[in-house]
């Protein structure tokens, strides 16, 4: 058992604790008509994977393997049945890859996979040997598999960096990363990025000073997304998406409307004959797509606001969106919260499914569920279809902290891939 302190470092806060009970019949009676529809319809059975504790894995599904970092700095993989979507070894501690890695608390994120031309390997934070485990011996480091052998070494063993994030393109003949600096405040989060072998391709990612901390490679087009807060040319401050072309050094802002933009996503979407889209999650509440569309003919086509996906009005709070596609047709997933504090330990959580119109909205959670606290969704796609993956926690109480229940998953019963 834990204290959330543990997980996250958020501000002390004072709580008032209410009933379980009383939460959730609140919840229920603040749903409009379509959401209760989404919420009451039939839901798929929440199966637990493993009850050992997996913080922030992430999943190679090409190699039908995972990764995580425990809390005694140990890098692992474990394997991942293809047909039922079990870990093997269940803990997830299938094969030691590396000591001295940073705990996902260390700086917000744990290990994650690299895909390009050059195979798959994993990018995480390590500290330095035999020092003291501190932002200052922080390094940016890598572990290659040669015919299953696992290798690990430092990017770069003299620059304080922190929090890797790879390129995810097996057609691109070079890997690259971004990352941030390991000595910057947690609120704040401007970030570089670099080929893997080329140390003096090193840049500093323009107008990332104000970076909310969303940041991810663009598949197929060596660019990167991100939100960035910052005062526009009347003076007024603003958080919009933006999009940087890493070999030509071209910034582009893609929003111009309203609203506070966070995680943001970029990918070929089929059901739009495999044009770019994005999505940027918008004042914790919303889901917003957009869509390259020309307002008149002959015009040349801008960013265009294509779906607003609202949040049910009693668990307004997104956080964690990802999106996947499957038999042609894009889909987002996340976390919905009655609490505005990100990763709340004292409220049970639920999950959710939407295709891009958000006529697709689905509830794979309500109150008949498991009362848990339900965080991080991850993605892997089995024989029987995707499975959404997460951390489970039973909540804190006033008398008791928060208990960590291993990592479940819930089918959301979109088929086997065809």
């Amino acid at each position: 058992m834990f204290h959330i302190e543990n997980i996250l470092k958020h501000k002390i806060r004072t709580y008032r604790f209410i009933s379980i009970s009383n939460l959730l019949l609140s919840i229920l009676m603040g749903f409009s008509v379509l959401a209760l529809n989404a919420w009451a319809g039939t839901l798929p059975p929440e199966v637990q994977v493993t009850k050992s504790e997996i913080i922030d894995f992430e999943f190679d599904q090409t190699h039908a393997l995972l990764t995580f970092t425990d809390r005694k700095s140990n890098l692992w993989i474990a394997k991942v049945d293809p047909v039922t979507g079990g870990f093997k070894p269940s803990n997830g501690r299938g094969l030691l890859v590396d000591t001295g890695a940073a705990f996902m608390s260390d700086f917000g994120n744990g290990p994650e996979w690299l895909t390009s031309f050059e195979g798959t390997e994993i990018v995480y934070t390590k500290y330095l040997p035999n020092q003291p485990k501190s932002p200052a011996t922080a390094r940016i480091a890598h572990a290659v598999s040669n015919n299953g052998v696992w290798t690990s070494n430092f990017i770069d063993d003299m620059v304080a960096y922190a929090s890797p994030l790879g390129n995810s393109d097996k057609d691109d003949p070079i890997p690259r990363i971004t990352y941030q600096s390991a000595l910057q405040s947690r609120d704040s989060h401007p970030f570089y990025w670099r080929e893997l072998h080329d140390p003096e391709s090193e840049e500093l990612v323009p107008n990332t000073l104000g970076s909310v901390g969303s940041r991810r490679w663009v598949e197929g087009m060596h660019t990167i997304v991100f939100s960035s807060t910052f005062t526009n040319d009347i003076g007024v401050v603003e958080t919009q998406c933006f999009l940087y072309d890493v070999e030509n050094k071209v910034l582009e802002q893609l929003t111009f409307d309203d609203g506070e933009k966070g995680a943001i996503f970029m990918w070929k979407a089929p059901e739009y004959n495999n044009e770019y889209v994005f999505f940027s999650m918008v004042n914790r509440n919303e889901i917003r797509v957009y869509r390259k569309i020309a307002k008149t003919e002959g015009a040349d086509p801008i960013w265009t606001a294509i779906s607003s996906i609202l949040a049910p009005r009693a668990i307004p709070n997104i956080w964690s969106p990802e999106f996947f596609t499957h038999n042609g047709e894009s889909y987002i997933f996340f976390t919905l919260s009655p609490s505005p504090v990100i990763l709340d330990m004292r409220i049970p959580t639920y999950l959710a499914l939407t295709n891009l119109s958000g006529t697709g909205f689905r509830m794979l959670h309500n109150t008949k569920s498991l009362i848990r606290v339900r965080s991080d969704p991850e993605l892997f796609v089995t024989a029987n279809g995707p499975y959404i993956y997460y951390n489970s926690y039973i909540p804190q109480t006033d008398t008791s902290p928060a208990a960590q229940d291993g990592v479940w998953r819930v089918d959301p019963g979109l088929g086997p891939t065809r």
